[in-house]
């Protein structure tokens, strides 16, 4: 029984984790992980503020414009 695949599968994931803890670091040390929230409200302003759903899929029956409330539950299975 021969250990070479297994060493080859070994050698490719070493060297995948030592490339990405390389780039992670190289990244932090550039100021890329700095102040990440900010991004993520740059979507965000007065008309669709943070916190309230604005999408008209996730809304419930009784509030989508033009739909009428279903008088029966939707059915379980």
């Amino acid at each position: 029984m021969s250990y070479a695949p297994l060493l080859v599968v070994i050698g490719v994931l070493a060297v995948g984790a030592g490339v990405t803890l390389t780039v992670l670091f190289r990244a932090d040390r550039a100021g890329l992980f700095r102040r990440l929230s900010a991004g993520a409200t740059v979507l965000f302003d007065d008309a669709e503020p943070m916190g309230r759903p604005q999408d008209q899929l996730f809304a419930p029956d009784d509030v989508r414009p033009g739909r009428q409330p279903s008088a029966q539950p939707p059915p379980t299975s």
